[in-house]
């Protein structure tokens, strides 16, 4: 099949997930993929940063997967950061009626939407191409917009115009059905993981003493994009006792975002300096062996819309990694991993705390945890269950359209 992916973020900077997982697995089963993104983050130089109507190709890309051929193509800009987003809804449509009136693809694999998802849909229809919606998170929740009437709009037209919607949650499902979703055209397919790269593992002893962690240690870490909603604050505040209690004892902040500055503020104010570990986004090829130097994860999420109808990929890769979880509740994940199978739901107050304390004060009870957690992900996240099953949903609609 030729496939075409269409996103709104940028393939190449974008923490590993997915969105990369799909297509480069697709291509190494010897499929034609291409990428369509979008160029956030990008710093053009001279006239290019106010106007680029250039489209980048970039052929044979391979970030996740070795050997995998996955063609990115990035449109050019009409108006300099920030307005090229906030007109880019107007100027993809062009864009993508030229790649498709050009191109023949078998299916388009869909993950944005309000700024190149809804016209996708609506163009792919007019050329009489399926359209798979894959569901990720609810996007007119995400973020503080005075634009979320319309991108909620948005959400509403692809859930009723896809051809099919998959989400990657049970929880995510419901809400899109809620929103217009034909049920019958709407399901659950649960991303993979690569459990060969993400898997249990001696700690590193040169890392240990990168960050001052001792042998008689024990670490809390919290993984991923540091949202509003992380609740890592609220933690800090909950936890700070214990860790002055137990000064052996450390927290590892793996990550960035916009509540990194704030995060740092409290740390400073809970005199937390010497016991919380900040060292900011880690590379694909180092997370493992940084994720295997805790003792227990922890996923601060507070409940919401977009949290309760997310899978938070931090903690199947904790999971994976035989890491114990102490997580809020939240109805995407819970879904996916029962209570006491690797993870210990709790409020975010001050049992939440306690189970991390305790977990890392009974021996037993956190090897109870680690022995069920890699078994929890290995019958649910394995890319050779997964990978097979998206590719028949693929392949039924391409026949059924």
């Amino acid at each position: 099949m030729k496939i075409l992916f269409v996103h709104e973020v940028n393939w190449r900077t974008k923490v590993i997930y997915e969105i990369h997982d799909y297509p480069e697995l697709l291509s190494l089963a010897g499929h034609e993929v291409v990428f369509i993104d979008y160029p956030e983050h990008s710093k053009p130089s001279g006239l290019a940063r106010f106007l680029d109507l250039r489209t980048q190709v970039n052929s044979n890309q391979s970030r996740a997967h070795p050997g995998s051929s996955v063609e990115v193509r990035t449109p050019g800009r009409v108006f300099a950061r920030p307005f090229d987003r906030l007109f880019s809804p107007i100027t993809f449509i062009p864009f993508i009626y030229s790649v498709l009136k050009r191109e023949r693809f078998d299916a388009v694999v869909l993950y944005g939407v309000p700024t190149n998802g809804w016209q996708t849909v609506a163009i792919s229809k007019y050329f009489q191409v399926p359209v798979i919606y894959r569901a990720l998170d609810v996007s007119q929740a995400l973020r503080k917009s005075i634009f979320k009437p319309l991108i909620h709009l948005a959400e509403k037209y692809i859930y009723r115009n896809a051809s099919w919607v998959s989400a990657n949650n049970e929880a995510l499902k419901n809400y899109c059905i809620d929103n217009g979703s034909n049920a019958l055209k709407t399901s659950v397919e649960y991303p993979g993981l690569d459990l060969e790269r993400f898997k249990p593992g001696a700690k590193n002893i040169l890392l240990m003493q990168k960050y001052g962690i001792s042998e008689s240690s024990k670490v809390v870490l919290f993984m991923g994009t540091l949202y509003r909603f992380a609740g890592i604050e609220r933690f800090l505040k909950l936890f700070a006792a214990d860790l002055k209690t137990n000064s052996s004892w450390k927290f590892l902040i793996l990550g960035s975002g916009e509540a990194r500055a704030s995060i740092r503020s409290t740390v400073s104010a809970l005199k937390l300096d010497g016991q919380v570990i900040m060292p900011g986004f880690i590379s694909y090829d180092e997370l493992t062996e940084h994720l295997c130097l805790a003792d227990v994860a922890i996923n601060t999420f507070e409940s919401s819309l977009v949290t309760n109808c997310a899978l938070p990929w931090k903690v199947v890769q904790y999971l994976a990694c035989g890491l114990p979880v102490v997580s809020t509740r939240l109805a995407g994940l819970q879904g996916l991993v029962p209570d006491g199978q690797g993870v210990v739901y709790q409020n975010l107050d001050d049992g939440f705390t306690r189970a991390v304390s305790h977990l890392l004060l009974d021996d037993t009870a956190r090897q109870q945890q680690i022995n069920r957690a890699r078994r929890s992900i290995e019958t649910k996240c394995d890319w050779d269950i997964c990978l097979p099953q998206f590719t028949l949903l693929l392949s039924d609609i391409v026949k059924n359209s």
